[in-house]
């Protein structure tokens, strides 16, 4: 079975092809930039194409022949990336009914229950929900209208794991914050997953179930956003004050976050509305996909603990914790765990303001 995976220079696609390749599918990489995956330790054992989804030539050759294609395109870059995603997701689902696509495997997100429209599902117009998720929804609804004969949406929560846009953003705010302050909104509930639980997931999706819908990925432990951050704080091995405050606008938080995250400004105003919302099921993929079954869920802490363990891009190719050399430069942090124990590697807020950071 030929597999096509879009985004595979991106943190899930990346991970995803070793894991694709252990169960003998052929696969298919799509980058937009070779360059990016020229590392990759798996670059030998796939076949690599260059995919623009906005370039019909390209988009019509990756998709060509293909039984199962994995849709991981994101373009959180810009204030207008709920349309981009939505126009780009169009196009794709187009070309690949065209080349007889028989099953797209999607990576969403969790949808708030509080809203829905007509059909039961949530509805990405909601004004009130964030542009984050709205994104989400829509691209969901356009490939499950693209006429292919299996689309799979894969809602997963927050993704565990070094590298993953969620998890470097906390890390980071908790690294470099001596005092933490949780605005009311962080109340809200989620089930964040770890990543090694979350690619087992898509990795059953290229086969199952046998019609389209949509299958929740969550973990095992239900949290608030606020007890999330004081999750990492102890694994970490931090003292940190995290006083409660009321809730304020985002863009009040989303300012200071970039500025202490270090990481790109359109990222973080996308990602910090969505710490408002309530992201929970009580179905999960576990409970829906057979080959699931002896698989077990990793716990928050331990998930946290796992992903800290490693200082340097790629140092255990095939752990999916792990850093890699296709991750943006800015990833990674102050505080790794070896042993059980957190260490600190001289990047953090403190070696910043001595100005002895490497």
């Amino acid at each position: 079975m030929r597999i096509l995976v879009t985004g595979a220079s991106g943190y899930v696609g990346s991970r995803l092809i070793p894991h694709l390749l252990r169960q003998d599918y052929e696969v298919r990489a799509a980058v937009r930039s070779p360059a990016k995956v020229a590392e990759a330790h798996w670059l030998e054992r796939v076949e690599l194409v260059r995919m623009d989804v906005g370039v019909p030539e390209q988009l019509a050759a990756a998709l060509r022949d293909v039984d199962v294609a994995y849709y991981l395109l994101h373009a959180m870059d810009g204030d207008g990336f709920v349309d981009a995603e939505r126009e780009q997701a169009e196009s794709f689902a187009r070309a690949a009914a065209d080349a007889g696509v028989g099953r797209i495997v999607y990576l969403g997100g969790i949808a708030p229950g509080r809203v829905s429209d007509d059909d039961g599902e949530p509805d990405e117009s909601d004004p009130t929900l964030s542009a984050h998720l709205r994104s989400r929804l829509a691209v969901e609804r356009a490939l499950g209208d693209s006429g292919v004969p299996v689309v799979v949406a894969v809602r997963a929560g927050i993704l565990l794991g070094g590298g993953s846009t969620s998890f470097e953003l906390v890390r980071r705010l908790v690294e470099g914050l001596p005092v933490i302050p949780l605005p009311r909104f962080m109340d809200a509930r989620l089930q964040p997953i770890a990543i090694a639980d979350a690619l087992a997931v898509l990795v059953a999706a290229a086969h199952e179930p046998d019609r389209s819908g949509h299958v929740n990925a969550v973990g095992p432990d239900t949290l608030s956003y606020a007890e999330l951050v004081a999750r990492f704080v102890d694994v970490m091995g931090l003292r940190r004050a995290m006083p409660r405050v009321p809730s304020v606008p985002f863009p009040v938080i989303s300012l200071p976050a970039t500025w202490v995250s270090r990481m790109p400004g359109p990222t973080v105003r996308a990602l910090v509305p969505s710490m408002a919302e309530d992201l929970v099921t009580d179905d999960s993929a576990w409970g829906t996909l057979s080959s699931l079954s002896a698989v077990p869920r990793t716990p928050v802490a331990e998930a946290i603990r796992r992903s800290l363990a490693s200082e340097s891009p790629q140092s255990v190719p095939d752990d999916d914790y792990a850093l890699r050399l296709t991750d943006p430069e800015w990833v990674g942090g102050d505080v790794v765990v070896r042993g059980g124990r957190p260490r600190r590697t001289g990047t953090g807020w403190l070696a910043r303001l001595r100005g002895t950071a490497r």
